[in-house]
């Protein structure tokens, strides 16, 4: 039996090195590079911030991908948050939505230039240093799911 994402991992490995053939090493090195740019355009830096038991980031959504998502996961050191611990809310202010709401039919929509926020409630207070933060949104279009991590020590946010 295969894992859901196994077939994706798969299918992006099988895509790298048709690129790679056709192309070069060197357009792997530029496809990367994007990634990385579009990556740290997207999150704002120093956002990554803990209150209690409760994480939260922003993303900054400029105008480089527009996207409606029918699906929200998060991951806390390699560890999934479980339903009904995740949150957003767009523009940093109003009320907060579980993560969990998102869905086909009523999407999680980034819009260029609205700030977003996310924020994990944790079952345990976390000690001091570094954490991962990983994001995935699966998409109403294609790719199906893409991710970003966030790797940096959470700064004290306010009460």
């Amino acid at each position: 039996m295969t894992r859901p994402g196994v077939l994706g991992i798969l299918s992006s490995i099988r895509q790298g090195l048709s690129v790679e053939l056709d192309f070069g090493t060197h357009s792997i090195e530029a496809l990367v590079a994007v990634a990385e740019t579009v990556e740290s355009s997207v999150y704002d830096p120093g956002s990554l911030t803990l209150v209690g038991t409760r994480l939260s980031f922003g993303l900054l959504n400029p105008p480089l991908r527009v996207g409606a998502f029918s699906g929200v996961a998060l991951r806390c050191d390699g560890r999934p948050v479980a339903p009904g611990r995740g949150w957003w809310r767009p523009g940093g202010s109003g009320p907060w939505s579980p993560t969990s709401s998102v869905s086909t039919e009523s999407p999680l929509v980034l819009r260029p230039g609205d700030r977003t926020e996310f924020a994990i409630d944790l079952e345990q207070p976390l000690g001091s240093g570094r954490l991962t933060v990983r994001l995935e949104l699966t998409s109403v279009a294609i790719p199906p799911t893409v991710w970003m991590e966030i790797a940096e020590t959470p700064r004290p946010g306010p009460p």
